[in-house]
């Protein structure tokens, strides 16, 4: 681990240089002990080898990425409070992990387009999305994995042939749709944000639990669905009885405004005066994002970097670099 941690601190120092050098931001792969800077995301497309770890500068990228080996691609982060001193990683299109991206993974990467899946064991983390899509026709698709993320939108097409995904202390804005025939994916420690109708439309066979689920709306809850699994939720809604369900440890009828510290700020802690929300977890954790034995953190890549402060010349032959890191266990 200070193997690892130390890599990372000496990579990003000679990303630091480089970008006081050539007044960019640069993109960087890296592989073992090759290591390659470019200036043009285009080249560094071109270059991708299966296993390379490609690291994306604190900037926005005007460009939609599409994956087709196994690659590891790493953001300064999204939030501002955890990326202020770089800037965060912003793709103003769509990420695609294609067929033959098996294996790969992004983590601290805020995207305008969608985040779409049409391979196995993709892992997702840290990472605020517009929305998420998990497709691939009649191939299937197994070990999907999106956590501790922010979903503004809908989750979108995880069809009866992708198997053991899971969606896990996420965000999510918009609705759960268009899964025919869902088969195997849990939503667990999330909170639920949308109030809209068809909340959760076309989908089979999935599973709730831990969760925080603010939709009152009648009209369409769970429209032309059956088959769900609902386990330890929280509801805003009050209780409903569907004989196709299994629900079992579910609270209802707890108002919104008693839930959350400050929703207005995304501020998603469960208030201490809801006393039960912290105990009533499969678990015995609280539900939501802050629950399980790994809550909900600020996304960002360890180690953090709080402060850096780069001489603009070289004096004697030197150039200053100062920075302050932060580490985390995860």
């Amino acid at each position: 681990m200070k193997k690892s941690i130390i890599s990372f601190v000496l990579l990003v120092i000679f990303i630091s240089i480089a970008n006081r050098a050539e007044a960019q931001n640069v993109y960087v792969l890296q592989n073992g002990s090759r290591v390659l800077f470019f200036s043009a995301l285009t080249n560094v497309m071109g270059s991708i080898q299966d296993g390379d770890t490609l690291y994306l500068p604190p900037k926005p990228i005007d460009a939609s990425l599409t994956i087709n080996k196994r690659v590891a691609i790493i953001g300064a982060g999204y939030h501002p409070d955890t990326s202020k001193v770089t800037g965060i990683t912003k793709v103003t299109g769509e990420v695609v992990f294609a067929k033959k991206s098996r294996g790969s993974s992004m983590t601290g990467v805020r995207t305008e387009g969608r985040v779409l899946v049409q391979d196995s064991s993709i892992t997702v983390t840290r990472c605020n999305m517009q929305y998420v899509e998990v497709t691939n026709g009649a191939t299937p698709i197994s070990q999907v994995y999106f956590g501790d993320c922010v979903i503004r939108d809908v989750v979108r097409n995880f069809n009866d042939v992708v198997t053991n995904a899971l969606i896990e202390r996420c965000i999510i804005g918009g609705q759960i749709e268009g899964g025919n025939k869902t088969n195997n994916l849990m939503i667990k420690n999330c909170v639920l944000l949308s109030d809209g109708n068809y909340f959760m439309s076309s989908i089979t066979n999935l599973i709730i639990q831990n969760s925080i689920i603010l939709c009152t709306n009648g009209f369409g809850f769970l429209y032309s669905s059956s088959s769900f699994t609902l386990k330890n939720n929280l509801f805003v809604r009050g209780e409903f009885s569907i004989p196709s369900f299994s629900m079992t440890g579910n609270i209802f009828g707890i108002p919104r405004a008693d839930i959350f510290v400050d929703e207005s700020k995304g501020d998603y802690r469960i208030k201490p005066t809801l006393t039960q929300a912290f105990t009533m977890a499969t678990d015995g954790k609280q539900v939501g994002i802050y629950g399980t034995d790994y809550p909900f953190l600020v996304p960002t890549y360890a180690p953090r970097f709080t402060a850096i402060d780069n001489a603009e010349s070289v004096v004697d032959g030197k150039l200053s670099v100062k920075m302050k890191v932060e580490a985390r266990n995860r």
